[in-house]
């Protein structure tokens, strides 16, 4: 059975789609997890491609290393959300909390379920302390942004130095790569 759900989309205009299209969506959805609650409590990664950038390879590696972290990060009640950051190069990437207490075992902060994971700032927002290295933040929410540092490049992302939700895959990172077998 699926637990998770893929939306990817290109550039452009969103072709036409009916109304009752999400209808179908919630119940196809509500039938794969056999409840609505089962349904909406599982990981979904969520990756969206609003415009032509190189590192935001929605079809490809990008995508099938994004899909690693979020199967790994599904394991630890996390989800995983990653859009294409636009005109800048990199996904924006966000963890949001599905099992507070499978969570708390490896982040640190408010758990509730349903919000995003700490890490001092809005995901997707240039301002000031989202740099990868902003410093005046809880020894929670530093930890957070270390954390997802090094989830991220054990799949081959590396991190933008202007924001700790920004992520670029690295060049000639090879599917299958970002198995780190010491750290297992």
């Amino acid at each position: 059975m699926h637990r998770f759900a893929f939306a990817v989309f290109q550039g452009g205009p969103a072709p036409a789609v009916p109304r009752w299209s999400s209808l179908v969506c919630a119940v196809l959805l509500a039938a794969c997890g056999g409840s609505p609650h089962a349904a909406v409590s599982q990981s979904q990664t969520v990756l969206s491609h609003a415009a032509p950038v190189a590192s935001c390879d929605a079809a490809g590696a990008a995508r099938a290393a994004l899909q690693r972290v979020a199967d790994e990060l599904r394991e630890h009640g996390l989800e995983l959300q990653a859009s294409c950051a636009g005109t800048e190069p990199g996904w924006v990437v966000q963890v949001l909390v599905v099992d507070g207490l499978k969570a708390s075992k490896i982040v640190r902060g408010p758990l509730a379920d349903g919000q995003g994971v700490d890490m001092g700032t809005p995901a997707g927002v240039n301002q000031a302390g989202a740099g990868a290295a902003a410093s005046g933040f809880s020894p929670d929410v530093q930890f957070n942004r270390q954390w997802l540092r090094a989830t991220m490049a054990r799949h081959q992302f590396d991190n933008a130095a202007d924001a700790w939700w920004r992520f670029a895959q690295r060049s000639g990172a090879t599917p299958g790569a970002d198995t780190d077998l010491a750290a297992r």
